[in-house]
């Protein structure tokens, strides 16, 4: 993923996240930073993705896990929070 351009990266995510809006930035460092936003209206920021990390379909398919599991963890935070 580290080759591939901010508009790539979009467009890739986009397509396995469907229902949401996905936004990258491209940090000086290199770095990536995501929002996803989510039916709902619920957002969510990764920030300093090394892309490094993530190459090909396969770390693509890897960010895309982590994401959802990330915005899952945020979910049952804020209702466990809200509940209590």
């Amino acid at each position: 993923m580290d080759t591939l351009t901010k508009a790539e990266i979009e467009t890739a995510l986009s397509a396995r996240l469907p229902k949401c809006a996905v936004k990258c930035a491209l940090n000086p460092d290199g770095s990536l930073s995501v929002t996803v936003t989510a039916h709902g209206m619920d957002q969510f920021t990764i920030a300093n993705i090394n892309r490094a990390h993530y190459h090909g379909v396969s770390g693509i398919n890897r960010l895309v896990r982590e994401i959802r599991e990330e915005m899952v963890i945020a979910r049952q935070s804020f209702w466990l929070s809200s509940v209590g």
